[in-house]
Parts: C-alpha cells; sequence; structure tokens
C-alpha cells in the first residue's frame, strides 16, 4: 500500500544525518552528552528503516538489512555500485559504534555516541562519507514515497 510506505517513508526522515551544511558534523552543543553524535539514531537506523521500505514495497523476503538492500535494487532500478555504497556506509556505522564501545571512546553510558574529535583523520573522513551515504538513501526515499 503506498500510503502506509508514504507514512514509513515520513517517519524514516524525521532522523537526519548530523552533518552541516559545510559537511561538519553536527554534535550536541550542550548536556549530558556535549561533542558527541549518535551513531545508531542518526547513522545505522537510516539504512535499517530504509531496507525494511524498500523491501516492503519490493515483496522482499530478505531479512537482514544489507539482503534487503540487495533484494530491492534490480527492482527499483539502483546501481549496485549504489547498493554497494549504501551497504559499506552502514556496516562502517555498525563496526565504529562496535569499535568504539569495546575501546570507550563513547561516553561512559552512551555505547551509540561517539565524540568525532576524539576520531583520527582517516576515521573522520569514513564517518563523513558514510553519513553522506545516508543522506543519498533518504533522498531517494524522499524521491520515491514522497513526492
Amino acid at each position: 500500500n503506498f500510503r502506509f510506505l508514504h507514512q514509513m517513508a515520513e517517519n524514516a526522515l524525521r532522523n537526519n544525518p548530523p552533518l552541516g551544511l559545510v559537511r561538519d558534523f553536527q554534535v550536541e552543543s550542550d548536556g549530558e552528552h556535549k561533542g558527541t553524535l549518535d551513531l545508531k539514531l542518526n547513522g545505522t537506523t537510516i539504512f535499517v528503516d530504509a531496507a525494511r521500505i524498500f523491501s516492503l514495497a519490493t515483496g522482499g523476503g530478505a531479512t537482514s538489512t544489507a539482503e534487503r538492500l540487495r533484494a530491492a535494487a534490480g527492482v527499483l532500478k539502483v546501481p549496485s555500485d549504489q547498493v554497494e555504497a549504501w551497504i559499506g556506509a552502514f556496516y562502517h556505522l555498525q563496526a565504529l559504534r562496535l569499535r568504539c564501545q569495546q575501546q570507550l571512546r563513547c561516553p561512559l553510558g552512551s555505547g551509540n555516541r561517539v565524540n568525532p574529535g576524539q576520531l583520527d583523520r582517516l576515521e573522520r573522513s569514513i564517518l563523513k562519507e558514510s553519513l553522506r551515504q545516508a543522506k543519498n538513501i533518504q533522498g531517494r526515499l524522499s524521491a520515491d514515497y514522497l513526492a
């Protein structure tokens, strides 16, 4: 049902990747999580939601995010290199969350948050590109289900 997909897309587009106009990170400006961004809420969840919507739209039966994206790509005519970029970004964000949790780079009690200032230059660059891919997949959702 297109109306249902439309509502799911509206909901999925409420969480935005934390990138500013100049492509700097938008981190929390005050409070307990000052200087951090949420890798789950504003990162991986974007890919999971999009994969679910694409899977429902195409009648897919896959259960993992990567499988859903790959299965829907052909039906939705998404170039394979674009889908693989989305999947790579999703996997990078998941891996960064795990590394952060294991190395205690995240503030205590906030295992999904990272302070980009504590990442090395390469990690920050890859994080920015991963968040750009999140913005890209949201653009696809918006074009397909909100236009």
